[in-house]
């Protein structure tokens, strides 16, 4: 993941640095050896982290569906109010009927396994730390093909979107139902 990118491209700057600083210690360092591992190592490692991020970035959506983000396609863009009456964005009721896929973290509830619905949030702020999640940050996940399992990380979702009036048992309104044919762990960190 990113995390692991990150401590590889640190330890290149480590090693660069420790290699330059043997170097110009003319002989007062040993060391020279490690300083090249560590540093090959670690490019190797930040190379393959990042193409492992690409490769699944560009193969994780099913065949047929689009690419939506979830806080920027939908949540951000909410409703839209035309001559006093609130309504869809304009963009968001384009998706409607569509075959998305999207992330975003599941919502708590008692039952943990083998799950046919449940709650789909924007982000981790929402749910896990006491806020009631508006209308347009939460979607109704009804799996259509297999069940989900609970998991507190990010969740990869792909079906068609549709507009709901169900209430869910926490007494949440979604406006947003997605019929689900793929539900995931998520494979890359974008």
């Amino acid at each position: 993941g990113v995390v692991g990118i990150l401590i590889g491209l640190i330890g290149v700057g480590v090693g660069i640095s420790a290699v330059v600083t043997i170097q110009r210690g003319e002989g007062m360092y040993s060391g020279s050896w490690a300083a090249w591992i560590g540093m090959l190592l670690s490019l190797t490692f930040a190379i393959v982290g990042i193409s492992s991020q690409v490769y699944a970035f560009q193969t994780e959506v099913p065949e047929g569906y689009r690419r939506i983000s979830f806080s920027q396609d939908i949540s951000a863009k909410g409703f839209s109010v035309v001559e006093g009456q609130s309504s869809l964005h304009p963009e968001v009721a384009e998706l409607v009927g569509q075959k998305i896929f999207l992330k975003g973290y599941m919502y708590p509830q008692r039952q943990t396994e083998d799950l046919i619905e449940f709650l789909l949030l924007k982000d981790t702020g929402e749910c896990c730390f006491g806020g009631q999640p508006s209308p347009t940050d939460m979607i109704l996940i009804q799996m259509k093909k297999g069940t989900a399992d609970y998991s507190q990380g990010r969740m990869a979702v792909a079906g068609t979107l549709a507009l709901t009036r169900d209430t869910t048992p926490e007494g949440l309104e979604p406006v947003y139902a997605l019929e689900a044919i793929h539900c995931e762990r998520s494979r890359s960190a974008f």
